[in-house]
């Protein structure tokens, strides 16, 4: 839902990456058969604390389950359109990109916004900030508060007074899941909403990089950076898997880490990056310089390589992905900017 731009222009930002898997066979390293989730190390309410750095990393097959997140929208809602981390950047005098019978329109938006965190169609509900970025008081850091708009009741919110850098809908449509910054230990915490001021945390030490798998059961993060300059301890940085076993709603949940990224270098990072679910392949995709492929079962991230096995495929970073699993293709935004 940016919307800098005409609809155009943003279009003509696309790139496309492709990534054949099967041609070139590097998704098969280090991966088995797809089979289940290995009970997982951490398990509510117990204190989510990182994993000792020599622990060597679980391994995790993950198989598509059975889903009960809603299968239709509710009536008489738009189905407003995202297309990529950037979108937050945006005016709510120009409007919303609304998709209705296979069209692309613009509609106004009802609130005023400063941020334009997520929207979910399975609800109607908008996540927004009353508020561009401000500092943070002890770090310097962009953050923000967060407000929820229902389109049905036509009613709005405050969730989060402050220290939001990052929101977005949990699949359910009812539960957001927040990136917030933590004065207290300057770290970020990862946590899950499901009203106003109504908190539950999930991990400590986390970052703004993070999604859900597209059954809604498993919230996957990544810690590769020392994130915002916020002196991330060693024994933080990894892929970790929250596991919902009952789902969302449930009330129980599952903490594990997959990978620790021991020796890895990585090109940089973005507020809005998001590990992408490449469920044949047991892996998840990370951006970067082209990009990282972090499989599930414990083995060592790789970046993909040509068919020849040369060097890694010279390929622009994308600030923004989606992974098309019945073309093994990556798809990334690789241009970025207000203009």
């Amino acid at each position: 839902m940016k919307m800098r731009t005409s609809l155009r222009a943003l279009f003509l930002l696309l790139g496309l990456i492709s990534f054949l898997a099967v041609g070139c066979g590097t998704f098969e390293v280090g991966v088995e058969p797809l089979t289940t989730l290995e009970p997982a190390l951490e398990t509510q309410p117990a204190q989510v604390d990182t994993l000792p750095s020599a622990t060597p990393p679980p391994t995790a097959e993950i198989t598509p389950t059975e889903t009960s997140l809603p299968k239709t929208p509710p009536p008489d809602v738009p189905d407003l359109v995202s297309i990529g981390h950037l979108a937050p950047f945006a005016s709510a005098e120009i409007g919303l990109l609304n998709l209705e019978n296979g069209q692309l329109t613009v509609e106004p938006s009802p609130v005023d916004y400063g941020i334009l965190w997520d929207y979910s169609p399975l609800s109607g509900k908008l996540a927004y900030s009353s508020e561009f970025f401000h500092p943070s008081v002890s770090n310097n850091l962009a953050v923000s508060d967060l407000w929820v708009y229902d389109y049905q009741s036509g009613t709005e919110q405050k969730w989060l007074d402050d220290n939001v850098l990052r929101a977005a809908w949990a699949p359910d449509g009812e539960h957001i899941t927040a990136a917030v910054y933590n004065p207290d230990t300057e770290q970020t915490d990862l946590v899950l909403l499901s009203g106003p001021d109504q908190v539950e945390l999930l991990a400590e030490c986390a970052s703004t990089v993070f999604s859900w798998s597209p059954d809604g059961n498993i919230l996957a993060y990544i810690n590769a950076l020392l994130w915002l300059n916020l002196g991330v301890d060693e024994s933080c940085l990894g892929t970790y898997l929250v596991t919902f076993p009952d789902g969302i709603s449930g009330g129980e949940w599952e903490k594990s880490r997959v990978s620790d990224f021991k020796g890895l270098e990585f090109g940089g990072s973005h507020e809005g990056d998001r590990p992408l679910w490449a469920l044949d392949q047991n892996a998840l995709l990370y951006p970067d310089s082209p990009f990282w492929v972090v499989p599930l079962d414990g083995s060592p991230a790789f970046v993909p390589q040509t068919p020849d096995n040369e060097e890694p495929m010279n390929l622009p970073r994308p600030f923004g992905s989606l992974w098309a699993p019945h073309l093994n293709q990556l798809v990334g935004n690789v241009e970025s900017g207000p203009g």
